[in-house]
């Protein structure tokens, strides 16, 4: 077990979250560019739906994974280290961004789903377009929320060398 630590411990590290994060900020940039556009030609809703979808299901799960990094670190044993209350910033840290990853993906999820609903239980004829814009606003600001989380994990890496260069 032991030899599935130093794997873990670069997988939860803030330079891989930060990694993961702006691996993941690119499709969704190009997903918000891409529905506006749908959206602003009133073109067919069935693709941007599906995309709309698709951004929203991978903040969930992104989200989930972020909130529960503390989790993961105390079940697999990497908690304890000589640095443990910067590790517990980190984790609550990613904890708040998680579940605002989670939250508006969700919510997201929620408005593209009500398009695909039959119009007998809820009729969204009309309102597609709307529908699709309000969960493009929230992914696009589990974007701007994603991308500040880069900056805030790197903005620790660069406070950690700087107190170890100068330890005063």
């Amino acid at each position: 077990m032991k030899f599935l630590l130093v794997p873990l411990r670069f997988v939860i590290s803030p330079v891989f979250i930060a990694a993961v994060n702006v691996m993941i900020l690119f499709p969704t940039v190009l997903s918000i560019i891409d529905i506006v556009r749908s959206v602003n030609r009133h073109a067919d809703t069935h693709e941007p739906v599906t995309i709309a979808s698709t951004i929203a299901l991978i903040m969930i799960g992104w989200g989930v994974a972020l909130e529960e990094r503390g989790v993961i670190r105390k079940r697999f044993g990497v908690s304890g280290v000589p640095d443990e209350q910067r590790q517990v910033h980190i984790d609550e840290m990613c904890h708040e961004y998680g579940v605002a990853q989670l939250v508006l993906g969700l919510f997201a999820e929620i408005a593209v789903a009500m398009i695909s609903l039959p119009d007998r239980i809820v009729n969204t004829t009309g309102y597609e377009h709307t529908l699709l814009t309000v969960s493009v606003v929230l992914i696009a600001i589990g974007a701007i929320i994603q991308s500040r989380h880069v900056f805030v994990l790197l903005a620790t890496l660069w406070r950690r060398r700087t107190v170890r260069e100068n330890p005063t």
